[in-house]
């Protein structure tokens, strides 16, 4: 059974889908995982699937969208403010906590890309999940952005963004542009969003500009020691294009156990959980959760 569902976080409406297996009995309970969408994506995109995998695994899965993004609510529109983020997922956390589907003792978060780094630090911060699987995540998001762009690129963006925060102080005007304006990406990674964002009529590339401060400040990185004794699993494709392995290694380097990275040969940012790429991934996800939840 899927169903839209409706949660606050921090008295803003977030919008959510919740995925419960159609062979519960009344009264049953199941270990709940919340899911958690990338950069400036919505839960529509990549998540279905992978929700209806575990589903008919036994679990019971909430996706949502981020306060200003998709479906959810939050003005002005469009920004990705990651610690925000944080506290979206600690809400569905709780939302999840309370479905009567779901044993609230046993809880799971999962997310990709950026969503990869947001549950790796919700993981920190949040002692009432058990066990944790990032794919593709981001260790350091300034280290991230600086790593894709030229020198010069670098320091360029940085000045714009301090000119855009004196702008902001003066008018209270945000400036909206390219998602690729503040992180680089490869000529092939727009030309995928290209041929997909049609696909999903509430998924929009253009953020704030003011994203940019938040996101090269966000460094998960700095409270990953703190996720143990409770599981954490890390997923990355050794060719992956947008983000490379080496944030995955980061964190898995700066955390304690039980802990686990798994990097798949031949895998890049957008196909390690489609198609062939999650056939490769579900076993480890499978047997992570399987493991710790």
């Amino acid at each position: 059974m899927e169903k839209p569902v409706q949660f606050y976080s921090e008295n803003i409406p977030m919008a959510g889908v919740l995925f419960v297996p159609d062979d519960l009995s009344a009264g049953q309970t199941r270990p709940g995982i919340v899911m958690c969408h990338g950069f400036t994506a919505v839960k529509e995109v990549m998540l279905p699937e992978i929700a209806r995998r575990l589903v008919g695994l036994g679990y019971v899965v909430l996706t949502f969208d981020y306060r200003f993004l998709g479906a959810s609510g939050g003005e002005p529109r469009r920004q990705i403010i990651p610690l925000r983020q944080i506290e979206d997922i600690r809400n569905a956390v709780t939302f999840l906590q309370q479905q009567p589907e779901v044993d609230p003792e046993r809880l799971g978060l999962f997310g990709v890309s950026l969503g990869g780094a947001n549950v790796s630090y919700a993981a920190g911060v949040e002692e009432r999940v058990k066990a944790t699987i990032s794919v593709c995540g981001i260790g350091d998001c300034g280290r991230w952005i600086r790593d894709a762009c030229h020198f010069w690129e670098w320091r360029a963006l940085l000045q714009r963004l301090e000119a855009d925060r004196a702008r902001r102080v003066l008018s209270g005007e945000l400036e909206y542009v390219q998602a690729n304006e503040i992180v680089p990406e490869p000529g092939s990674t727009t030309a995928l969003f290209g041929q997909i964002l049609d696909q999903y009529p509430q998924w929009s590339r253009e953020i704030s500009l003011s994203s940019g401060l938040p996101m090269i400040a966000y460094k998960p990185e700095s409270v990953v020691a703190d996720i143990a004794p409770r599981a954490m699993l890390w997923l990355h494709g050794d060719a992956d294009e947008r983000v490379s392995m080496e944030e995955s290694q980061s964190m898995y380097a700066k955390a304690g156990e039980p802990k686990k990275i798994v990097i798949l040969p031949g895998l890049g940012h957008s196909d390690i959980l489609t198609g062939p790429g999650l056939e490769q991934s579900l076993p480890h996800i499978r047997a992570w959760y399987a493991q710790h939840l």
